[in-house]
């Protein structure tokens, strides 16, 4: 569980689930009943299951068996590839450092080659690819599936890269490994590949087999 916040004395919680997907729970104060949500579209529409929501009364044994239903659902909506990795223990080390690299750090690349990278690197992957004025930062959507922005922190001289799963927020780390800080050319092609792996793992094989085939795609690679 990632990105948590909460809000009115702790009765309503938000959070991501497996780094994919937003969820919303609720502790009425007035009713006492349990009720939790996963949210779907920047429109913040919710899920349905039958009865509405995952609800229950507010007791802790209620609230935990509500969870565990809202457990199942998200875990049902991933593929099995996607879990199997997620469920891996992951290396804290490159989730907070990101990729490691041996030997100096290498001349960071100029805004304007920045962006040429990622739209050469994503080529018909990405959709509806915008840019600021200097091209230090750039977003669009990947797969037709995930909302993807990325770009250089001038203050702090590092790169960064996310996915937005919904109005609040998103995510930063893919499959618990952050994209490398440098901006050096290889050490953005592998923050892409990163963000890239995530995308691919995240959807299901028979999409990206037509996705791929309508495309003309096949797995990124980039030259020189």
């Amino acid at each position: 569980m990632s990105g948590q916040f909460s809000h009115g004395d702790d009765q309503t919680m938000g959070a991501n689930l497996y780094d994919a997907l937003p969820i919303s729970c609720v502790l009425n104060p007035v009713t006492k009943l349990f009720s939790a949500t996963i949210l779907v579209g920047a429109s913040r529409n919710v899920t349905v299951v039958r009865g509405g929501q995952f609800g229950s009364a507010g007791d802790r044994v209620s609230v935990l068996g509500a969870l565990r239903a809202l457990d199942e659902s998200c875990r049902l909506r991933l593929p099995d590839v996607y879990l199997a990795k997620f469920d891996v223990a992951f290396d804290r080390d490159l989730r907070l450092f990101g990729p490691r690299s041996d030997g100096p750090p290498a001349p960071s690349m100029p805004h304007a080659g920045f962006y040429e990278l990622a739209l050469d690197f994503f080529g018909a992957r990405i959709s509806l690819p915008t840019s600021d004025k200097v091209g230090q930062r750039m977003a669009g959507v990947l797969y037709d599936s995930f909302l993807f922005s990325c770009g250089f922190d001038d203050q702090r001289m590092m790169f960064g890269a996310s996915i937005r799963l919904s109005p609040e927020g998103g995510i930063g780390s893919f499959m618990g490994r952050r994209p490398s800080m440098r901006t050096d050319r290889d050490s953005l092609a592998e923050s892409l590949r990163l963000v890239d792996e995530y995308c691919r793992l995240r959807l299901p094989e028979k999409f990206l087999t037509v996705f791929d085939a309508a495309h003309g795609l096949s797995r990124p690679v980039l030259e020189g």
